[in-house]
């Protein structure tokens, strides 16, 4: 028996991890969903960072505010400093008003993204470029679903 529960642990954790997403899609998919957005910028790259993230991403977002599928969008950074593999520069929040969007499940929110990328972004080479430079002054970026307590 000693020798059963080592082995059937790790087959346990991920049926857990794998699990738990899927339970909060499906809690999620009718109602509003919040997703924090987690940026650690390469040091002296915080300027360019917000600079082409105001201009295209944060854009991007508040055009579908306007659109009405997002009801939130707020752009956060630490008063004081962090250090080691916690540390974040920029946390955005974004409240979506049907979870499947915030998740990426929203084949009409998918849709109104793309017509608005192209509307307000013509030139997609620019666009494109302009993301590239802000990826590459982004040392590490996650994701977090926020869902309330119990």
């Amino acid at each position: 028996m000693r020798r059963f529960i080592p082995a059937i642990l790790p087959v346990a954790l991920f049926a857990a991890l794998i699990a738990t997403p899927a339970v909060a899609q499906a809690q999620s998919a009718d109602g509003p969903l919040k997703v924090e957005n987690y940026y650690r910028i390469r040091w002296g790259g915080i300027g360019e960072f917000l600079r082409a993230y105001r201009k295209q991403h944060e854009a991007l977002l508040r055009e579908m505010m306007r659109q009405g599928y997002i009801s939130e969008v707020t752009v956060e950074m630490p008063f004081t400093h962090m250090g080691g593999s916690t540390r974040w520069d920029v946390r955005t929040t974004i409240v979506y008003k049907h979870g499947a969007d915030g998740v990426g499940a929203g084949a009409q929110y998918k849709s109104a993204m793309a017509a608005a990328k192209a509307r307000l972004f013509p030139d997609k080479a620019a666009f494109d470029a302009e993301e590239a430079r802000r990826q590459a002054v982004t040392e590490d970026h996650w994701d977090v679903v926020i869902e309330p307590a119990p």
